[in-house]
């Protein structure tokens, strides 16, 4: 699928998602196979909030549950849980940077058994197979999506979120080098930097 999503469809995801989210005892979040910054910045991100704010949220990506040498130090990761522990039949689950259920690798399952399934990507190439689609290339990393949609949650956001949503931005950005690099992204990246960052 090629065509975009207007800027009202995707507030409208993102409105969804925040519904969906604060309305479940339980999230599950996962993101695609050898994540890279983005995908796995923006699901820790939101890791982080959730449990921050006293919320019950668990989250995984498909074997190998390994992540790059230059990912190690990202604050959370010991937090996620090896695929096997993660929910069958989550009510609510969100994926992160992820154009195709076939991405989840052996997470797909889980991604169709759940009742609610968020799709937060900024890939034109997604494949909308989410029954609540966040889908906008507009944006330079899904990781911008999750700092709006944190932000409709009225959630804080952490110094280890804004770790995570950084280290989304750079990767994704080419180290604020790629067109994506927008007045948009540098606000975001001060925002972020007030948070004592690692940088």
């Amino acid at each position: 699928m090629t065509d975009r999503m207007s800027a009202e469809e995707v507030e409208d995801g993102l409105v969804a998602a925040a519904d969906a989210i604060l309305a479940a005892d339980e999230i599950a979040l996962a993101c695609h196979v050898n994540p890279d910054g983005d995908a796995l910045g923006s699901m820790l991100a939101l890791h982080h909030v959730l449990r921050a704010a006293g919320m019950r949220s668990i989250a995984s990506f498909s074997e190998p549950f390994t992540v790059a040498p230059h990912y190690r130090e990202l604050a959370g990761l010991e937090l996620l849980v090896p695929p096997d522990q993660f929910p069958r039949e989550p009510r609510v689950m969100v994926t992160f940077d992820c154009g195709s259920l076939a991405r989840l690798g052996d997470l797909e399952p889980v991604a169709k058994a759940a009742g609610e399934l968020v799709v937060i990507d900024h890939h034109v190439s997604n494949q909308r197979y989410g029954t609540i689609n966040v889908i906008d290339p507009a944006a330079a990393a899904s990781g911008v999506l999750v700092r709006r949609l944190i932000d409709l949650m009225r959630l804080p956001l952490t110094r280890d979120a804004a770790v995570c949503l950084y280290a989304a931005l750079v990767c994704d950005t080419g180290r604020f080098q790629y067109e994506s690099t927008t007045p948009e992204v540098f606000e975001l990246a001060k925002e972020l930097a007030s948070f004592d960052l690692p940088i």
